[in-house]
């Protein structure tokens, strides 16, 4: 499951990552770890991570947090 998903976030961040874009990656990220979260503790009848354990998790598994891709474009309208 952490293996599509940074698969599934890294597709996210490749094709949406363009500059004046990183709040939008930032809120995604934030939703999909909030609901991964939600389901992981939905497992059992007692409560199975807390947001430390979580976020210790997120780093062991690498998952990739949101990044702008698009290369930095220094002079887009050059008049002569």
């Amino acid at each position: 499951m952490m293996r599509t998903l940074a698969k599934k976030l890294l597709g996210h961040w490749n094709y949406y990552g363009v500059h004046y874009n990183s709040e939008s990656l930032k809120e995604f990220y934030w939703q999909a770890c909030r609901v991964l979260f939600k389901w992981l503790n939905r497992r059992s009848q007692r409560r199975g991570y807390s947001w430390a354990r979580f976020n210790a998790m997120l780093e062991r598994y690498e998952i990739p947090k949101p990044r702008i891709v698009e290369p930095v474009v220094k002079r887009r309208f050059a008049f002569c």
